[in-house]
């Protein structure tokens, strides 16, 4: 069983246009398909160390847009 995916946000302030470029990047990446935006929330997978990297290759300023989940 696989774990459940982890809900992320979008960044207060950012612009939902680069944040959706930037989860297509970030999808390509990973192998996954697009993560929609729902709410301001995003389902990324809980894996967060593959995630990140994956992010910081996609995106080094990548917190401006995203806020991880909060465990």
């Amino acid at each position: 069983m696989s774990a459940p995916p982890a809900v992320w946000s979008v960044a207060p302030g950012a612009d939902e246009d680069e944040v959706s470029g930037l989860l297509a990047r970030l999808a390509e990446r990973l192998g996954l398909n697009t993560p929609q935006i729902t709410n301001g929330s995003i389902m990324l997978p809980a894996d967060y160390p593959r995630v990140a990297r994956a992010l910081d290759e996609v995106e080094p300023d990548w917190e401006e847009l995203l806020v991880p989940p909060v465990a």
